[in-house]
């Protein structure tokens, strides 16, 4: 809500946000356009959720695609979260993914929307994120309580973790067991300043001020970003579920953070796999088309997670 900064403060995030939004309808619309042809293709049934809130009459928007033969009993499920900046609504641009990972693995994946700043800062996307997962842990007639992964992209990669780690003991206290987390090319210290973070041979990073911008509007109280539940790179290692998949882009600048935060848990207490996808950049695969580096990386990256999941999850 606006009351978490000063007005002055959130009416300028705000004008700059809408501006933005405008200008990623525009961009967007052809990549997105390309992978939801190529979803459409796959053979999988989506079903739109509303999921309860915490808050009265309001509720999350979520997909969730079924798998090709789902099983007589409960089945694994995976749960999901896109990329935004924490500020841009895109829920449906990972539907290419999330239809690959219920058809290729056989199993359910609930692909959650969350709310965005400025306008609703942390915790209000965590709790939504905690929301939506409270809610799979009621629906034990059809997910697996004791099977259930989290995956995100980016700002939903960041959320994922932050789930996997910090809400994963109280989430367990209601029998919901989260046994993998998938990260695509996420953010995982947000208490270090962007101009420090840097890869060799950067491919169209984002300006310094974009990401303070994105930074700001998410967590516009800066004391909150050492805390765990805002950088999980701060998290107790042993907070997390026995199967991290960290996927990167060498191009990416938040790529050294992600790496360090996997070798950090790769601590022979977990199965810890990771990819960094060679001359791709953040968001490499989404829009990718045939014949170019960012299809190959998508193919690379997509397989990796299918094969950590069936593993993870234990599916056939």
């Amino acid at each position: 809500m606006a009351h978490h900064v000063g007005f002055f403060t959130y009416l300028r995030l705000k004008v700059i946000v809408t501006l933005l939004r405008g200008l990623l309808v525009v961009q967007g619309y052809l990549p997105l356009r390309r992978d939801r042809l190529l979803a459409q293709k796959i053979p999988v049934h989506r079903e739109r959720v509303r999921i309860p809130s915490r808050d009265p009459a309001r509720f999350i928007d979520a997909y969730l695609y079924h798998p090709p033969s789902p099983s007589s009993g409960p089945a694994p499920v995976v749960v999901n979260w896109h990329g935004s900046g924490w500020v841009f609504p895109l829920l449906g641009s990972d539907e290419l993914y999330c239809r690959r990972i219920a058809h290729e693995a056989s199993i359910y994946v609930l692909d959650a929307d969350y709310r965005k700043a400025p306008e609703n800062p942390y915790p209000g996307p965590l709790n939504d994120v905690e929301d939506a997962l409270r809610w799979v842990g009621l629906q034990s007639s059809r997910f697996d309580p004791a099977r259930v992964a989290l995956s995100g992209f980016s700002a939903g990669a960041h959320l994922a973790l932050v789930a996997a780690s910090a809400l994963r003991k109280s989430l367990a206290q209601l029998h919901l067991t989260i046994v993998a987390v998938v990260a695509h090319y996420p953010e995982t210290d947000l208490s270090a300043e962007p101009e420090t973070k840097t890869v060799p041979a950067p491919i169209r990073p984002h300006p310094h001020a974009m990401l303070h911008f994105f930074h700001d509007c998410f967590v516009p109280d800066k004391d909150l970003r050492t805390d765990p539940k805002v950088s999980p790179s701060r998290a107790d290692p042993a907070e997390f579920p026995p199967h991290v998949i960290m996927l990167t882009a060498s191009g990416d600048v938040f790529s050294p953070e992600a790496v360090e935060l996997a070798a950090k848990l790769d601590d022979g207490r977990r199965t810890v796999v990771v990819k960094t996808l060679a001359d791709v950049h953040h968001g490499f695969d989404k829009g990718a088309q045939r014949g170019t580096k960012e299809w190959d990386r998508r193919e690379e990256a997509y397989e990796v997670v299918v094969k950590s999941l069936k593993d993870a999850l234990q599916v056939s």
